[in-house]
C-alpha cells in the first residue's frame, strides 16, 4: 500500500479561491512587442548550465536569447525588464502535465487548445514547456499519442514542439501477456531489419534478392530499434526497473523508466545502460518485511540515483494544476518536489537541472528550452525569491520573448504580498 506525505497542511485552493471567483486572468497585459529587443537587467541568473550571474542582464530579440552576461549594453530603444532582487530562470519544464488535452482524444495535435485554463495556471506556476500523453496501451503493448507540447497562450502554431517524442510500452511482470507480446514484437523487426541490411548488401553487391516484407504493425518498433524514439516505461519497483533494462541489453533500445520508486536499489544497474528515469520524491512506499533485499521508497534516492551516474528528471506526485490538492502535490508548486529532494541530501544544482534542462534533454528539445544560453527560446521565469523556497511566486513568465503572465496584473496570485506601487512623481513646478 503507497501512502503520500505531504509538506504541510496548507491547501492550494485557499490562495486560488479569489482568482477562480474573479475569472480568467489578465495576461500579457503590457507585454513588450515581439519586434523591440528585450532586456531583463539586474537579476540574479540561473543559467543552469554555466553557473548564476549576479545583478546580470539577458538580450531577447525575437523570441531568442541573444545575450547572458554580467555587463551588457542594452540597446536603444529596447524594453526594459528591471530584476533587480530577483531571480532569472529558465521557464519550468514538466516531463509530464496531464489534462491539457481531453482523454478521449486521438492524438495530441489535433485537441490542443491555446486558450485552455491549465495554460493559464502552468504560466502562473513558471511551467514553459511540457510532455503531453493521451491514452496509453490499453489491451496492447504500445499506444497512446505524445508531444512536447510550449505554453504559447493563444498562439495555436506555437505550441505543438514535436510529435511524438516516445513510445508509451507496458513492461510490467503483472501484465505477462504484454511484456511476451513486446518482446516478440522487437524480435520480429528486429529479424526483419536484419534482412533489410543484408538485402541491401545484396543489392549493391550486384546479387539477386528479394526485399524483405515489412511486418504489420512493426513500424514503432523499427523507431525503437533505430533508438529513433525512446520505449517510456512505467516501473516502480525494483523487479519491474530490471526486467526494462533487460531490454535494453537485449534489444539496445532507449529506455526512460516513469514513476520510479526503488531505484535506489538498484541505481547501479541503471546507470550501466545509461537509462533516464523519472522520479517523484515525495511518493511512499513501505518496505516489503518478506524481501531480504532492500525495498521500498527512500527519501535520498534522488541523492543516490546522482551518485551512481543516473540522470533523473522530478515530476510532482500529481501531474496537473488541481487548486484544490494538497499544498504541493501538484504543479501549481513544481519547486517543491525538487526541494524535497534537496532535503534528502541532493544539491541545489542538480535540483534545479531535473525540472529544467534534464526534462529538456530527455525530451529532445534541449536545444531550444531548459537552460538560459544564447540562441534558445526566451522562456524565461522571473521569482521574487530562491527557486526552491515554500514561499517564492512567479513575478513573470515569458515565451519565445513575450510576457504572458504578469503576476502584478493577473487575478492569479497578484493578492498574494502585491508589489508596492511606485511612488508618484513630485507635482511639476507652478
Amino acid at each position: 500500500m503507497m501512502a503520500r506525505r505531504s509538506l504541510g497542511p496548507t491547501s492550494c485552493w485557499v490562495f486560488l479561491l479569489p482568482a477562480l471567483l474573479a475569472g480568467p486572468p489578465v495576461l500579457g497585459a503590457g507585454a513588450p512587442e515581439a519586434e523591440k529587443p528585450l532586456a531583463i537587467v539586474g537579476g540574479d541568473i540561473y543559467t543552469i548550465t554555466d553557473g548564476v550571474i549576479r545583478g546580470g542582464t539577458i538580450l531577447v530579440e525575437k523570441g531568442k536569447i541573444t545575450r547572458v552576461a554580467a555587463n551588457v549594453d542594452v540597446p536603444e530603444g529596447a524594453t526594459v525588464i528591471d530584476a533587480k532582487g530577483q531571480v532569472v530562470l529558465p521557464g519550468l519544464v514538466a516531463v509530464r502535465l496531464n489534462g491539457l488535452v481531453p482523454g478521449g482524444a486521438k492524438n495530441v495535435a489535433d485537441a490542443l487548445d491555446p486558450y485552455s485554463s491549465v495554460i493559464s495556471f502552468a504560466l502562473a506556476s513558471g511551467v514553459t514547456t511540457a510532455f503531453v500523453q493521451v491514452g496509453g496501451p490499453g489491451d496492447e503493448p504500445t499506444g497512446g499519442s505524445n508531444a512536447v507540447v510550449k505554453m504559447t497562450e493563444g498562439d495555436l502554431p506555437g505550441m505543438l514542439v514535436g510529435e511524438p517524442v516516445a513510445i508509451a510500452v507496458a513492461y510490467s511482470n503483472s501484465q505477462p501477456r504484454l511484456k511476451a507480446v513486446f518482446r516478440q514484437d522487437l524480435a520480429r523487426a528486429a529479424e526483419y531489419l536484419r534482412k533489410l541490411s543484408q538485402y541491401e548488401k545484396d543489392k549493391a553487391a550486384g546479387k539477386k534478392a528479394d526485399e524483405p516484407k515489412l511486418p504489420a504493425g512493426a513500424e514503432q518498433m523499427i523507431k525503437l530499434l533505430r533508438r529513433e524514439l525512446p520505449a517510456r516505461i512505467s516501473a516502480s519497483g525494483a523487479n519491474d526497473i530490471l526486467a526494462a533494462l533487460q531490454l535494453v541489453d537485449d534489444f539496445g533500445i532507449r529506455v526512460i523508466l516513469e514513476g520510479v520508486v526503488e531505484g535506489w536499489t538498484v541505481a547501479e544497474e541503471i546507470a550501466k545502460r545509461g537509462v533516464d528515469v523519472i522520479i517523484s520524491p515525495r511518493v511512499k512506499q513501505e518496505f516489503d518485511h518478506n524481501v531480504a533485499a532492500p525495498t521500498g521508497s527512500s527519501d535520498q534516492q534522488a541523492a543516490m540515483l546522482k551518485r551512481a551516474g543516473v540522470r533523473f528528471a522530478i515530476t510532482p506526485v500529481d501531474q496537473w494544476f488541481g487548486p484544490w490538492g494538497g499544498f504541493g502535490e501538484d504543479l501549481f508548486t513544481f519547486p517543491l518536489e525538487a526541494a524535497y529532494a534537496v532535503g534528502g541530501g541532493l544539491d541545489e544544482q542538480t535540483a534545479l537541472e531535473a525540472i529544467t534542462i534534464t526534462p529538456a534533454r530527455m525530451l529532445g528539445v534541449d536545444d531550444r528550452v531548459g537552460s538560459l544560453q544564447e540562441g534558445k527560446d526566451a522562456d524565461i521565469i522571473i521569482l521574487d525569491g530562491h527557486p526552491l523556497h515554500y514561499s517564492t511566486f512567479v513575478e513573470l513568465t515569458l515565451v519565445n520573448g513575450k510576457v504572458l503572465y504578469d503576476k502584478s496584473k493577473s487575478t492569479y496570485f497578484s493578492h498574494i504580498r502585491p508589489k508596492p506601487a511606485p511612488p508618484e512623481p513630485p507635482p511639476s513646478p507652478k
